[in-house]
C-alpha cells in the first residue's frame, strides 16, 4: 500500500493526542511512520508480547479484546480511523495487555521503538504529549496505580519538569508525594545522568527546612522521586491570596530558608546549589514552619532555556548571561523574594521575557525603603547587597545573613558553664494541650528532683 506523506500528515493531524502539535512536528512524525496492513480476523497486537510499536489506524475497523483474570474476554472496544493503540506499552516498555484483532481489512501507520524514541528526543512538544498521555492513565480506575511499592491515589499538580502524585506507602503506612519526571527530560541522556547523581546526593540531605527525599525509582521509561507529603500552602499562594507580608513574618520565613541553604551549600565536598529559589518552592505549614522543595532538581545548571522559561523574575544575572554560577545565585533569588514579600511584587516587571531578562542583567533594582518605609537598615542592606548584579559584590557570609534575618523575638540565652537550656516554641498559644504539656513537664522535673528554672516568653501578637 503506497500513501503519500501529505496524506499521513493529514490523518495524523486529526488524531486527538496530536492535534495541538505544530504542523512541522506532525509532518516529521509522518515521515518516520511506516505503513502496514492486516486482513480481516488477523491479530494486530497480541496480549503478553512486548510493546514495540504504536499504531495509528488509517482505514478499516479493529477490536480491542480486554481479558479478565481467567483469560476470557470481559470487554470489547471497537476502534477505527484515527484511533491510536499500543502507545502505553511502547512508552513504558511493557507487554500489551489486550489482543487487538482486525474486524475488516485494516491499514495502519506505525512507529517502532527506535523511531519513536528519536522523535521524543528531537521534539519536546511530542514528548510533552506523551507525558500528558501517560499521566492521564496514572492514578485512574483501570489505569496505572502502582509505582514501586507505592499506591497512587491521585494527581496533586504539574509543573514545567514534572507531574506530582499523591501516594500511599503501605509498609510505613504514610502518605508520600511522588514526582514523575517528564519524558522530554527522561529521554535526554545528558540530563538524566546528572539528575540521577544529584538526586541521590539530595536524598542524603537532612535538615528540618528541606523536604525529605526517600528514594528514586526507575519505572515506565522515566524517573520517579518519592518524597515526604507536605501540608499547608506554598509561598506563591500566600503572596497571591494575602498580599505583602509584614517585616517579622518575612524575616522568619527567610531565616528558615537561609538555614536550609547554609546547610546545603556546605553539604559534602562541593556543596549543593538549589538553582531555583522562588515562592512556589517554599512550602509553609499552619505554624509558620517552612520546607524548601525541588532542591537542586528543578533547574539543570546547563539548561539555560529551562531556567529562563521557568522563573525569569528570580534568575541571577550570571545565569541569564550563561556564566558559571554558584551559591550566590541562590542569595540573589533570596533578595528578590525578600523584596517581593515586603513590596507585594518582585523588583522587576516586564511585558516580554526579553525585557525581563534585560532588566535582571542591567537595571538597578528599586529601593526597598520606598515600598516598605518601616524596614530597618540592616534588613534593607541585606536586600540591597543580595540584588547586586555581580556575584562578587553580594553578601555571601551565611552566618552574617542569618544574624541579620534573625527576628527580634528569637531568644538569645546567656548560659553559665554546665547549664543546659531547652527551648520549646508553641506556635498555637490558644491550644489547651500546650498548657497540659507545660504542667506535666513541671511536675516531672519536680518529681525527679532536677534543679531548674522555668521561664515563659510570649511573642508580640500572642
Amino acid at each position: 500500500m503506497s500513501i503519500e506523506i501529505d496524506e499521513i500528515t493529514l490523518l495524523l493531524s486529526g488524531v486527538e493526542i496530536l492535534q495541538d502539535l505544530d504542523v512541522d512536528v506532525i509532518d516529521d512524525i509522518a515521515r518516520q511512520c511506516r505503513v502496514t496492513e492486516f486482513k480481516q480476523g488477523e491479530t494486530v497486537i497480541r496480549s503478553g508480547t512486548l510493546g514495540e510499536r504504536i499504531y495509528f489506524i488509517c482505514d478499516g475497523k479493529a477490536e480491542v479484546q480486554i481479558p479478565d483474570t481467567t483469560g476470557a474476554i470481559k470487554r470489547r472496544i471497537q476502534i477505527d480511523k484515527g484511533d491510536v493503540v499500543g502507545e502505553i506499552s511502547l512508552l513504558v516498555k511493557s507487554t500489551y495487555s489486550a489482543d487487538i484483532v482486525a474486524l475488516t481489512d485494516t491499514s495502519a501507520f506505525y512507529l517502532d521503538r527506535p523511531r519513536f524514541r528519536a522523535l521524543i528526543e528531537k521534539h519536546s512538544e511530542f514528548a510533552e504529549v506523551m507525558s500528558h498521555l501517560m499521566t492521564s492513565r496514572m492514578a485512574q480506575s483501570g489505569g496505572i496505580n502502582q509505582v514501586g511499592k507505592y499506591e497512587l491515589r491521585g494527581k496533586l499538580g504539574e509543573g514545567n519538569m514534572a507531574t506530582v502524585f499523591n501516594a500511599w506507602d503501605p509498609e510505613l503506612e504514610r502518605e508520600v508525594a511522588i514526582k514523575m519526571l517528564k519524558y522530554r527530560l527522561a529521554y535526554n541522556e545528558d540530563f538524566l545522568d546528572r539528575f540521577e547523581r544529584e538526586a541521590r546526593t539530595i536524598a542524603s540531605l537532612n535538615h528540618p527546612n528541606i523536604i525529605n527525599v526517600f528514594e528514586i525509582i526507575d519505572a515506565y521509561s522515566t524517573r520517579f522521586i518519592v518524597m515526604e507529603k507536605l501540608h499547608g500552602r506554598d509561598l506563591a499562594a500566600c503572596l497571591h491570596e494575602d498580599g505583602a507580608f509584614d517585616l517579622a513574618k518575612t524575616r522568619d520565613i527567610l531565616y528558615q530558608v537561609a538555614g536550609a541553604l547554609h546547610y546545603a551549600h556546605n553539604h559534602g565536598k562541593k556543596g549543593i546549589v538549589h538553582r531555583d529559589i522562588k515562592p512556589s518552592n517554599i512550602a509553609i505549614d499552619d505554624y509558620g514552619n517552612i520546607k524548601l522543595t525541588d532542591f537542586g532538581i528543578a533547574s539543570p545548571p546547563k539548561d539555560r532555556e529551562t531556567n529562563v522559561l521557568g522563573t525569569p523574575s528570580y534568575l541571577a544575572p550570571e545565569i541569564i548571561r550563561g556564566d558559571v554560577f554558584d551559591g550566590r545565585a541562590d542569595i540573589y533569588a533570596m533578595g528578590v523574594m525578600a523584596f517581593h514579600m515586603l513590596a507585594g511584587s518582585p523588583p522587576f516587571n516586564a511585558v516580554t521575557l526579553t525585557e525581563m531578562l534585560r532588566k535582571q542583567v542591567e537595571q538597578k533594582p528599586p529601593n526597598i525603603r520606598t515600598a516598605c518605609p518601616a524596614i530597618d537598615n540592616e534588613f534593607a542592606g541585606f536586600i540591597d547587597s543580595a540584588l547586586r548584579k555581580e556575584p562578587g559584590q553580594r553578601i555571601s557570609d551565611w552566618v552574617k545573613i542569618r544574624e541579620i534575618l534573625k527576628t527580634p523575638n528569637r531568644l538569645n540565652l546567656m548560659l553559665d558553664p554546665g547549664e543546659l537550656a531547652v527551648v520549646i516554641r508553641f506556635r498555637d498559644t490558644h491550644n489547651q494541650q500546650s498548657v497540659k504539656f507545660i504542667t506535666a513537664m513541671q511536675k516531672l522535673l519536680r518529681d525527679e528532683n532536677i534543679n531548674h528554672e522555668f521561664e515563659m516568653h510570649r511573642g508580640e501578637n500572642a
